[in-house]
């Protein structure tokens, strides 16, 4: 059983990944707390300014995709697909030195799949390009979900 001090582990560890992200070519992430051990995630391409169509995925919306902390709580492993598919978009929160512009934390994006499932690739495609993701805008938790 989770006791109280994880719990609240657990949402500052989450708390960081929440607001609205926007990476160079004008693709944003939307970060909202979703219960205590969730987020849910939506992707506006840059290109569209509208969420992706998810062929895969009976065609729905890149809206509210579930996402967890990683084992390591350092990423946010985005389900792109159903849960335990194995297809996600993995968000590395951390600091970056840059030479052009002012450090700070960003969020690094991959893509991750199971090696067997090897179709997905064809669709990596819908959340490139795989650049860094900065904070545009910050929202706070909604710590009265439980």
């Amino acid at each position: 059983m989770e006791t109280t001090r994880e719990s609240r582990n657990n949402l500052s560890n989450m708390e960081r990944f929440i607001g609205i992200w926007k990476n160079k070519s004008g693709n944003i992430l939307e970060i909202e707390p979703n219960d205590k051990n969730s987020l849910k995630v939506s992707f506006i391409s840059g290109k569209t300014k509208r969420p992706v169509i998810r062929e895969y995925f009976d065609n729905n919306e890149s809206i509210d995709m579930h996402a967890e902390l990683d084992f390591y709580e350092s990423s946010l492993e985005v389900e792109l697909w159903k849960k335990g598919k194995g297809f996600q978009l993995s968000l590395l929160y951390d600091w970056i030195d840059f030479r052009n512009e002012p450090s700070g934390y960003r969020l690094a994006p991959g893509i991750v799949r199971f090696e067997k499932d090897n179709f997905t690739e064809k669709y990596d495609y819908l959340f490139e390009p795989l650049e860094y993701y900065k904070r545009i805008n910050e929202k706070k938790a909604d710590n009265s979900k439980s």
